[in-house]
């Protein structure tokens, strides 16, 4: 008579149907952790790619979407007014667009560069704190302290495809919280985005930033 009709692992006495299944519960767990990434960075390349025309447009895309649903259901359901009609449509469309707008916001370029300049100065401070100084540049970063899936970071989303400035600590005799560590290469509406080396992310006029900038790298050129 055979000892047991379930099988086990060499290793352990986990029947393999139960590790089975607790393989695929994982696996799937790991794929709903992964998938919003996934989509946060689908959205963040696609309006990195149109000039930030997906953040603008797709709010309103949503709303007539929604608004025409509603309209089409409340018609079948047998409401015949064309007013109230017209007024469900654009009460979809306002009420729609509010979240949408505030989702994607988190897309547009503002938000993404400060996520990006926040995730290079924090990468900076882990290389200073394992070898005492800061890199010689940015691309030292990777792939240790910057992965290479997270090398997009290096450059400014709405920069022309440039990447950040970077002023290395060898610019300075004495380190101190207010100086320029990174900056962008453009303008945008007349603005220059630093970031100090205390980690704050601030944007200064195009007079203001230039001072700051010709205090380190008097031959830097910027572009509009």
């Amino acid at each position: 008579m055979r000892a047991a009709s379930v099988l086990h692992d060499k290793e352990d006495f986990t029947p393999i149907s139960m590790k089975s299944t607790l393989v695929l519960s994982r696996a799937r767990i790991k794929v709903s952790i992964r998938a919003p990434f996934k989509y946060m960075r689908f959205w963040e390349t696609l309006s990195y790619s149109d000039e930030g025309l997906t953040v603008r447009v797709m709010p309103l895309l949503a709303g007539l979407l929604v608004g025409g649903a509603l309209y089409r259901f409340f018609r079948k359901s047998g409401l015949r007014y064309p007013v109230a009609l017209i007024g469900v449509f654009f009460m979809g469309v306002i009420l729609t667009m509010i979240p949408v707008s505030a989702l994607m916001a988190a897309f547009s370029d503002e938000s993404v560069n400060s996520r990006r300049l926040n995730q290079i100065h924090k990468a900076l401070s882990i290389y200073k704190s394992e070898h005492g100084r800061y890199p010689a540049d940015l691309e030292s970063l990777v792939p240790r302290y910057l992965a290479k899936d997270d090398q997009r970071a290096l450059f400014m989303k709405g920069g022309k495809g440039l990447p950040w400035g970077y002023v290395p600590a060898s610019r300075y005799k004495i380190t101190r919280p207010s100086q320029v560590v990174l900056y962008g290469p453009i303008l945008v509406r007349g603005q220059g985005i630093i970031v100090h080396r205390d980690g704050l992310v601030t944007s200064y006029s195009e007079e203001k930033f230039k001072a700051l900038l010709s205090e380190v790298l008097p031959d830097t050129h910027l572009r509009r």
